[in-house]
């Protein structure tokens, strides 16, 4: 009987000295292998080049969005990086994407590099923190209208073609090739109110004094450092700083988080391996 006891005893021994053993080099040998549960995952987005629903185009709202649902129901994702690099692009564009980001319920930030001006700052805005570095360009908040033809400056050149024939006030703007006092005040109405727009939102995600809104308001661009003690951005740093906020937004360690890219590739989503630096 006592023989039969040591026996089991030394094979429960063993048994624990290979379970220590596997562990051990599964930590110190292995670290780059998914054994340790649960895997996180930090995805980073790109938004680059002019935001644009043309899909040929640079960012596109349907494609953003496609990454964003992704990043959203995968599980082992707990937090986005916007990886912005853009000059802005068209009004709703812009904007379908600032409302794509918005839904996005996990931790979301964004990582300004070169560019993040007008609609890429409104994108920007949608994040639950903005990261640009010192010489980042950032703001350029406001509204433009680019004509499809040279306009002159005041209503006294006669037209160079009259092309249409109209029920309102209005609704033949640029078809005469020029514009009088009244079509230039309407238009810039329009402006005005996309750019309530533009600031409503701003005042809704960021803490920015009167004096500060006034003067973004003017539609002028900051650097990174600027931007920072206007309120326009919240960290100086580059992505990877971007992504340590992420993870601490997630209550996350990068030690046991891998960092993926998300992007689309022949309609499919695909990821790809990140490093850390």
């Amino acid at each position: 009987m006592r023989m039969k006891r040591r026996t089991k005893i030394l094979i429960v021994a063993v048994l624990v000295a290979v379970i220590l053993v596997g562990a051990w080099y599964a930590y110190f040998v292995l670290p780059g292998e998914r054994w340790r549960l649960p895997w996180n995952k930090i995805a980073i987005i790109e938004v680059e080049g002019e935001i644009t629903e043309d899909e040929g185009g640079g960012a596109n709202p349907e494609t953003i969005r496609q990454l964003l649902i992704r990043a959203e129901e995968d599980g082992e994702i707990k937090a986005v990086v916007l990886r912005i690099n853009s000059g802005g692009g068209t009004a709703g564009a812009s904007w379908d994407i600032y409302r794509a980001v918005k839904r996005v319920e996990k931790p979301v930030v964004a990582s300004i590099g070169d560019n993040g001006a007008s609609g890429a700052y409104l994108v920007a805005v949608a994040a639950d923190g903005i990261v640009a570095t010192p010489m980042s360009m950032v703001g350029s908040i406001g509204a433009a209208l680019e004509f499809p033809f040279d306009i002159p400056v005041n209503e006294s050149k006669e037209a160079e073609e009259l092309s249409s024939l109209t029920t309102g006030e209005f609704k033949d703007v640029f078809t005469d090739y020029r514009l009088n006092e009244s079509e230039r005040q309407y238009l810039g109405e329009r402006l005005a109110n996309v750019l309530e727009v533009f600031l409503q939102c701003i005042t809704e995600k960021r803490n920015i004094s009167e004096e500060n809104l006034t003067s973004i308001a003017k539609g002028g661009w900051y650097t990174g450092e600027e931007g920072l003690r206007m309120g326009l951005v919240d960290k100086l740093g580059n992505l990877d700083d971007a992504i340590e906020e992420a993870a601490q937004r997630a209550n996350i360690s990068l030690e046991d988080t891998q960092v993926v890219i998300l992007r689309i590739e022949d309609s499919k989503v695909i990821e790809e391996t990140y490093t850390v630096n």
